[in-house]
């Protein structure tokens, strides 16, 4: 993946402005701060353009606690598939693969959550359901007896650029819409609105672009042009 340094630079030579070293970086000064500033500014809008970017997918691992239900996402959490939770297979505490089903906060409330604090500190059995938790976290039930270990998968959020050799998550291909992006807060910042005008346009498209790609994917293109004209024959017959 392209590092800010990097990306940075390419803004730069597109402006015909003096690139950054390495040893400068944290210490930059107008133009090249500004050039910074834009960078992260377009990075940011590409990741808030997607929940689920497939470049921000990630995988936990975590071991449960006994007794207890709730617990916290990981560092940079956006968002979660629920459909991802598993206990995870160990021979050590007899149990296997197990997919653990969502249920709402409010079921939980209604039909589990008494005997999970019934049952305290011990914990009850293997979890078989899990439920967004009531803070920022998820939870779930029936409260753990064992250390189970439990992964799941989650997109992450958008996080600053700050040294010189820190790297985006988004693919090397879509650097010039990181670029385009980039050139409308520039040219924004100078004023020129007629090239910030273009380079939104660009920026724009090269989101639609992506999205088109790594979202909107399709298994297979069924061709219905035969079975449109099979119908309209037994409609005339």
């Amino acid at each position: 993946m392209s590092t800010y340094l990097s990306l940075t630079n390419q803004l730069l030579r597109r402006l015909n402005e003096v690139e950054i070293s390495q040893a400068d970086f944290l210490v930059t000064r107008g133009v090249q701060s500004v050039a910074k500033d834009a960078i992260r500014s377009s990075i940011a809008h590409i990741n808030r353009a997607e929940f689920e970017w497939p470049f921000n997918a990630a995988i936990h691992s975590t071991t449960l606690v006994v007794g207890q239900e709730e617990y916290s996402w990981p560092q940079y959490f956006k968002v979660v598939d629920w459909n991802s939770f598993q206990i995870q297979k160990d021979d050590t505490l007899s149990v296997s693969n197990k997919h653990l089903s969502h249920i709402s906060r409010d079921s939980y409330y209604k039909d589990y959550k008494d005997a999970d604090d019934d049952a305290g500190a011990v914990g009850v059995s293997c979890p078989t359901f899990v439920f967004e938790g009531h803070g920022n976290g998820y939870g779930v039930s029936p409260s753990p007896d064992k250390t189970y270990a439990l992964k799941f998968r989650y997109y992450l959020n958008y996080t600053d650029l700050v040294n010189h050799d820190d790297a985006t998550r988004i693919p090397n291909t879509y650097d010039p819409v990181i670029i385009e992006g980039a050139l409308y807060y520039m040219y924004t910042f100078r004023d020129n609105l007629e090239a910030a005008g273009l380079a939104l346009t660009l920026f724009q498209q090269g989101i639609k672009e992506m999205q088109s790609i790594l979202i909107n994917k399709y298994d297979s293109i069924r061709d219905t042009r035969v079975e449109r004209v099979v119908r309209v024959i037994r409609s005339v017959a």
